[in-house]
């Protein structure tokens, strides 16, 4: 199947086979490892996405503020925040130290999220937040397009630890027992045609928290390709960091960072009966607050 669709990435393959979305002979299969013959019929029912290319340099566009000690971006989703496991990949990290010198990365976003990282200069800043993240000071707001209906209320709280999934390393999983304490407030603040548009806060920062927590709840995110059967309805992940707001700490002033939402994102429909609170009147536009 890479021979014929040379254009998707092997995760993409791997989960399209995964989601019985390939027929041999009739026959549904679920595993990449299966025994194909001469004169077999390879039936594919839906063609795997195709691989972003991630871009090539640090786009300036991307910056949302600077400073002596921070460099704070709008990451693009498809980008890798930092090396891992693709040797040679872009990365975020990467192309922003050779755009600025030298930096390290504080807050990484998995490759398909976008919005807001933080990127440090070195110094006293790394101190003051490692203790603003350590005493849970940090608040960061995502906003994230879900399939509808689901088990979502108008707006709660999701506490249910994670672990590993036990069959797939790319995964978590919520633990009926075990795991890891997780927990997440959200928000729904607008719905159309079969979606839902949800404000979320996460209070810890598992492994894709914010991504498990809403599937389990029968709201995975649209374009989620590793916990959306359906993900193929979108060519990207509905999930975008949209603020993060440092605490006033020793001393340091509190500042707040807003990412507009990316033009590939779909925008909530606009609802003229409902006044945005301050956080989702940011949405729209760039912002550096101090206070």
């Amino acid at each position: 199947m890479r021979d014929v669709y040379p254009a998707a990435g092997r995760q993409a393959i791997n989960r399209l086979i995964g989601g019985g979305q390939v027929m041999i002979n009739g026959q549904t299969v679920r595993l990449n490892s299966w025994l194909v013959r001469n004169g077999d019929r390879v039936e594919v029912l839906a063609e795997p996405a195709a691989k972003p290319e991630p871009p090539a340099t640090f786009d300036d566009a991307w910056i949302i503020a600077q400073d002596d000690s921070l460099v704070v971006v709008n990451k693009p989703a498809g980008l890798l925040s930092e090396p891992a496991r693709a040797p040679g990949a872009a990365t975020l990290l990467d192309l922003a130290a050779a755009r600025f010198g030298p930096l390290t990365l504080f807050h990484r976003l998995d490759r398909d999220t976008s919005g807001v990282a933080l990127l440090t200069r070195g110094g006293v800043i790394h101190r003051y937040l490692d203790a603003a993240f350590k005493a849970g000071a940090v608040d960061k707001e995502y906003l994230a397009v879900v399939a509808n209906p689901n088990r979502l209320a108008g707006q709660g709280v999701i506490a249910a630890r994670l672990a590993p999934h036990p069959q797939r390393r790319d995964r978590m999983a919520v633990a009926p027992r075990g795991g890891q304490r997780a927990v997440t407030r959200y928000e729904v603040i607008a719905e159309r045609g079969g979606l839902q548009w949800v404000r979320l806060w996460p209070e810890t920062g598992r492994t894709h928290q914010l991504r498990v927590h809403l599937a389990s709840l029968d709201a995975p995110i649209v374009g989620d390709r590793l916990y959306n059967p359906a993900w193929q309805q979108a060519g990207r992940l509905m999930l975008h960091a949209c603020q993060i707001t440092l605490p006033a700490l020793d001393d340091w002033p509190q500042r707040i960072f807003a990412a507009p939402l990316p033009a590939d994102f779909l925008p909530p429909p606009a609802s003229p009966a409902r006044q945005p609170n301050r956080a989702e009147a940011q949405l729209g536009k760039t912002s550096h607050e101090t206070n």
